[in-house]
């Protein structure tokens, strides 16, 4: 039987059942109490530096450039180091690189996913599954075991990778990516969304440009995104 919380219990994020559609139970295999982490959690590492153990979706295209691939690796590993706990939604491309890269720094990441726990999508992603569990991390899903993938859950999916997180950060988004879909239930929800501009000649970038001029916040390197995030939680 799949284990679960639901939207009346204490544990539920708050910040989930506050947006808009939240769903009435989260389905999930690791350590649930990562969940906590979107609102409070302040505590101090032996290095000095001091984090909120809070939530940040880090999202983007499937058809990652190498640069992308680069960006994401190199964003995400100064968030684990400021002890933000990275969520994304194991997919190809820059939400693998985001998985991979929490667990190689040493952070925690939570996989939202968009069928049952009874399967892996895509299935070449079920190593790095077990490897997000094995490392404390956690595998969420608002859908029950035996129910599979359709386009809409995908779409519907994306609500709760923003919903349980403090802010979210693009990474690379070509002009027709989904990622545009994620960043307007961001939006829906009062979530800042932080944008990577990316080479101004590179296609791959060019959703990543119109989402700035939207009003989306341009960040320039990961300590310019720690800084800004510092500054709106202060």
């Amino acid at each position: 039987m799949d284990s679960f919380i639901e939207l009346k219990d204490a544990s539920y994020p708050e910040a989930l059942r506050e947006s808009k559609y939240p769903p009435e139970r989260l389905f999930f295999q690791g350590d649930i109490s990562l969940l906590r982490g979107d609102r409070s959690l302040d505590y101090a590492r032996d290095d000095g530096l001091t984090g909120k153990g809070r939530l940040i979706a880090v999202i983007g295209t499937r058809a990652m450039s190498e640069y992308g691939r680069m960006v994401t690796e190199s964003f995400v590993r100064e968030l684990v180091k400021h002890n933000y706990v990275i969520v994304s939604g194991l997919a190809r491309g820059v939400d693998r690189v985001a998985h991979e890269s929490a667990l190689k720094y040493g952070g925690q990441t939570i996989a939202v996913l968009a069928h049952g726990l009874q399967m892996t999508y895509p299935p070449e992603h079920n190593i790095l599954r077990a490897k997000i569990v094995a490392f404390g991390g956690l595998i969420l899903s608002e859908q029950e075991w035996g129910v599979g993938l359709t386009k809409q859950q995908l779409i519907l999916r994306n609500r709760i990778v923003t919903g349980i997180s403090h802010a979210v950060l693009v990474t690379e988004s070509p002009k027709s990516s989904g990622t545009k879909i994620t960043v307007s239930w961001a939006a829906d929800q009062g979530r800042d969304v932080y944008v990577v501009p990316g080479p101004v000649t590179d296609p791959t970038y060019t959703g990543s440009v119109e989402m700035i001029r939207e009003g989306c916040i341009p960040v320039s390197s990961p300590s310019d995104l720690i800084e800004q995030i510092k500054g709106v939680v202060s």
